[in-house]
């Protein structure tokens, strides 16, 4: 299957967004309030001047509708319409990382019609890491139904992962070719294997519109903080990050 369209809003709108109401110079200053699965942690992190992005996860009930929440969760008190009347008061901007296909498409109708005014990353494990899970996403109809139903969306398409196996080449050729045509996506990077595949995931910021979005599952500890500090550009990176207790 051959994609002929291309994403125009990327982070850099993002960035412009949040510096009419932050003082931001780069993407690497935006912070993240992470996992904001709950209604309790939307009351925490909504309008928290401290909080620029809200992430938060979305996936199917057993009632079939769409769910603020992780796996293996299945269900909580924050459906994903309550999620989306409560950040459009807010100047902040938001990420859905979606688990469950099936809620896919009406998510996307629902995001269109709630016609928010700041940008929204709308985010997929859609390729299978070394190591990891088989996705439950077909990679090229997530990126087709984005483009038909939310095209103002900002694409960041992923990779499941092992907590302890690094990305491969071919992890990198496989999405480089899945991304061919679109001109601005960030790419989800799990945080403690870039070290061990940043050779490969270097990649990834060969063209403008490209930048990464780094993410952990695990606490950075300082050894990981300072390699971050080192090896990435502020410039072009987004640390959606947990630290350890201590860690700046």
């Amino acid at each position: 299957m051959c994609l002929r369209f291309s994403y125009t809003r990327g982070m850099k709108e993002v960035l412009l967004h949040l510096q009419k109401y932050f003082n931001i110079a780069t993407l690497g200053d935006i912070t993240w309030a992470h996992a904001v699965n709950s209604q309790a942690k939307l009351h925490r992190f909504l309008h928290d001047p401290q909080t620029m992005i809200i992430e938060a996860d979305i996936r199917i009930s057993p009632r079939g509708d769409a769910v603020v929440t992780h796996p293996p969760e299945v269900d909580s008190d924050l459906s994903f319409e309550a999620l989306l009347q409560a950040i459009s008061s807010s100047k902040q901007c938001l990420k859905l990382d979606f688990k469950d296909p099936e809620i896919l498409y009406p998510c996307l109708i629902k995001l269109s019609e709630a016609r928010l005014v700041q940008p929204v990353i709308v985010n997929a494990d859609v390729l299978q890491g070394h190591g990891g899970y088989r996705s439950k996403f077909n990679a090229p109809g997530f990126l087709a139904l984005c483009k038909q139903l939310y095209p103002q969306g900002i694409l960041s398409p992923g990779w499941t992962t092992h907590p302890d196996i690094a990305y491969t080449q071919d992890n990198i050729d496989e999405m480089l070719a899945l991304c061919q045509d679109i001109a601005q996506v960030t790419f989800p990077i799990r945080a403690r294997l870039l070290p061990a595949s940043w050779e490969h995931i270097s990649r990834l910021l060969q063209h403008d519109g490209s930048s990464l979005t780094i993410w952990n599952g695990e606490p950075v500890d300082e050894e990981l903080h300072r390699w971050l500090q080192v090896h990435t550009d502020p410039t072009k990176t987004c640390y959606d990050l947990v630290y350890k207790k201590g860690n700046l």
